[in-house]
């Protein structure tokens, strides 16, 4: 069974690789449901995928345009379920739950938007890193 979210993601990122318009799948991301999401990316794997495809086709689409003051990793305007994220938001948040280590034990940020939380992540992985930033498709 394919997953609705994953092949959004996966056409958004290819489009946006080959250059095309992508309003329509960018007002698609903003008008699904937060609890939607939740429910089809269900497991660590999809999350994955859907977040690493978004990030990379954002990070495209924001490297294009004029900079705004500051940071493009914080600038919130990845539009996603009626939510406003940045790259930091996906890429921390999401996708390395930000964890701070404090002693032996790694603690997770307690400022992080509740959205963030639970779009997050159950475990982190460092293979994450070599996927973001680049310019190549996860597209299957």
């Amino acid at each position: 069974m394919i997953n609705y979210y994953i092949e959004l993601s996966e056409r958004f990122l290819a489009e946006t690789i080959l250059g095309n318009d992508t309003a329509s799948l960018k007002r698609e991301l903003y008008y699904m449901k937060l609890s939607s999401l939740e429910r089809r990316l269900d497991t660590d794997d999809l999350k994955k995928t859907f977040w690493i495809n978004i990030y990379n086709a954002f990070s495209i689409i924001i490297q294009n345009e004029p900079k705004p003051k500051g940071s493009i990793l914080k600038y919130k305007r990845i539009k996603i379920a009626y939510n406003l994220f940045s790259l930091n938001d996906i890429e921390l948040g999401i996708l390395k739950k930000q964890k701070y280590k404090v002693g032996f034990l790694y603690v997770t940020n307690p400022f992080l938007p509740k959205h963030v939380l639970r779009l997050s992540i159950n475990n982190t992985d460092d293979s994450i890193l070599l996927k973001l930033n680049t310019k190549k498709a996860t597209v299957k």
